[in-house]
């Protein structure tokens, strides 16, 4: 039996929207997004956090979080209750650009994701027992409160066995790159998850050195990290993973592109927010990734310069007063980018 009260408290009903692949969007301080129960056409369904519910103006549908799943997967209030708690959900509906799925030819997405929830879980609890690991981290900006609230893991051996122990599928586990026969590939590497409604999905694991390659991903499809649980109307948009935990440690919401790369896909995923501020790395890569985004995204696109000499937002957050330097940056290029809009107008 489950606490069904408990399910409702742990799982914020915009979290799990958002989980789901629903655009959401903040109008009037409320939340709303196209509904995915009828044929909406535009955003009826308002979610409303502090009752934890939702209700569509459109169709009438309405309830909390276990009604939402209930009606979202088309399963009763006990399968419902079962998703939430955390058994492996079926796939997601289509028109879910940003839901998590897995697609790897020949790997069976019900055998990988608890397989991959299974391996985050193991190096998260691993990491609370590595001093030198969480040093590093805090040497690096990142402190304890951001390592438990996102999950943050360090790989130790013993995967394989784990795996075995709750009889989870080890060819699969191979096939996402997570072994290759009993060598485990992310020992000794930091692990850094994609969270969607606080279950992993995803993760990169970087090295303590600098020493190439720096980062081994999971053999999937790469997200946008950190899009499930950026919730406001304005979002940092990083590089790497460690310049998105750097901001988040600071209170922002952000999301990391893992690279410069900007499919479409991602620029998609960004209209969500009214303002989109670009902390790219100041080297000519990142410089063409953030002409690409605001060609993209338009005015709601807003370039931040870091200062001179800074490599990139984690170099800043390596300094004492970094956070204080990055708030001004973004109040700078907010003011200024305002102002180009009321030229412009």
């Amino acid at each position: 039996m489950h606490d069904t009260d408990a399910i409702r408290r742990g799982h914020p009903i915009v979290d799990v929207a958002a989980a789901s692949g629903l655009e959401l969007r903040l109008t009037g301080g409320r939340l709303a997004a196209v509904c995915p129960f009828h044929g909406d056409s535009r955003p009826s369904l308002v979610l409303y956090p502090a009752s934890q519910s939702y209700y569509c103006f459109g169709c009438g549908a309405g309830g909390d979080v276990i009604d939402f799943m209930s009606r979202l997967h088309r399963v009763d209030f006990r399968e419902a209750v079962t998703l939430l708690a955390g058994a492996p959900a079926p796939t997601m509906p289509a028109g879910a650009p940003d839901a998590p799925r897995v697609a790897v030819p020949g790997v069976d997405p019900m055998k990988a994701a608890p397989i991959i929830e299974t391996a985050v879980a193991f190096y998260e609890e691993a990491v609370r027992s590595r001093p030198e690991v969480l040093d590093y981290l805090a040497s690096r900006g990142i402190h304890e409160r951001t390592v438990r609230r996102f999950r943050l893991g360090f790989g130790v051996p013993g995967l394989v066995a784990e795996l075995r122990d709750r009889n989870l599928d080890i060819e699969t586990a191979q096939q996402l790159g997570l072994l290759d026969e009993d060598r485990e590939w992310f020992a000794g590497r930091i692990i850094i998850p994609d969270l969607v409604a606080g279950r992993a999905t995803w993760f990169t694991g970087r090295r303590l050195t600098d020493r190439e390659p720096r980062y081994l991903n999971l053999r999937l499809p790469k997200p946008l990290l950190g899009l499930a649980s950026a919730k406001s109307e304005a979002v940092v948009v990083t590089e790497g993973p460690f310049d998105w935990l750097t901001a988040v440690e600071w209170g922002f919401w952000a999301v990391a592109l893992l690279g410069t790369r900007v499919p479409g896909r991602v620029a998609q995923s960004l209209e969500r927010f009214e303002d989109v501020y670009l902390v790219l790395d100041p080297d000519e890569a990142g410089r063409e990734a953030t002409e690409e985004l605001h060609e993209r995204l338009g005015d709601r696109a807003v370039p931040v310069e870091l200062p001179r000499g800074v490599a990139d937002l984690n170099g800043l957050g390596c300094q004492r007063d970094g956070r204080s330097v990055f708030t001004r940056c973004i109040l700078d290029a907010g003011r200024e980018a305002g102002a180009a809009r009321e030229r412009a107008a």
